[in-house]
């Protein structure tokens, strides 16, 4: 089945990452008009603006940046949805685990996810019609050693997510995360092989996620066969819990 997004206006954060990219590069080849947010990784965000994408630069940890740069996106015209995809990881145990890794990790995934949710939510409200994607994470519904930071924000963006189902309803506003599964990327080839291993071995099929996957699935839930589809959590992985 092929998947027409023409005349949708999606912003995506953490648009040059593996997950960002190929959910940005998929809506684009299914008609929809598409931005980008981006914070170090220039040479990339330069390719994009290239082809036509509307790419903004900001650290999204920072609240008021992050409204700052959703208001850029607004300023080309309304939005359709917005996918937030941006990430990182300070993995450390909770022995180890300063003040600045935790802060870094929640302000990059949660604050800015709420910074940006409340920026686009009123003119979604007005046309009664919006989409809230997030990207999560197993870790988040699972815990995990040495993620103590990161797991604790994905579980709080899915309650996040959840709320914000709930309360924009109503508003014909939907709301879903997506837990995209152990993809191949700048932040999981940080990891030690161990937890490519791990991953691995924990897959039925014994494979690393797609973020090709990940990015049709998004094209869906996008879509106008998505409708009524609203505080859900989806699982595209191969790990079975």
């Amino acid at each position: 089945m092929e998947i027409s997004l023409t005349g949708k206006r999606v912003f995506i954060t953490g648009a040059t990452g593996a997950i960002g990219g190929a959910i940005l590069k998929a809506l684009k080849e299914s008609g929809a008009w598409v931005a980008g947010s981006y914070f170090q990784s220039e040479e990339e965000a330069a390719r994009l603006m290239g082809q036509g994408v509307f790419m903004v630069q900001a650290d999204l940890s920072d609240r008021a940046r992050a409204r700052g740069c959703v208001a850029s996106v607004l300023e080309q015209g309304p939005l359709d949805a917005l996918i937030y995809a941006a990430g990182n990881t300070r993995d450390r145990t909770i022995f180890r685990l300063t003040d600045s890794d935790w802060d870094d990790v929640r302000g990059l995934h949660l604050d800015g996810l709420v910074a940006c949710t409340q920026a686009v939510l009123p003119a979604m409200r007005e046309r009664k019609s919006g989409k809230l994607i997030a990207v999560g994470s197993l870790s988040g519904s699972i815990g995990r050693a040495g993620q103590a930071n990161y797991s604790a924000v994905k579980a709080a963006t899915v309650a996040f997510v959840k709320s914000v189902a709930r309360e924009a309803g109503r508003f014909g506003i939907t709301a879903n995360v997506i837990l995209p599964g152990f993809v191949d990327s700048r932040m999981t080839r940080a990891a030690p092989p161990a937890a490519w291993e791990r991953a691995k071995a924990d897959s039925a099929l014994g494979t690393i996620s797609s973020a090709e996957t990940v990015a049709s699935f998004a094209a869906w839930l996008l879509s106008d066969l998505a409708q009524g589809v609203t505080g859900q959590i989806f699982q595209l992985d191969s790990r079975v819990v």
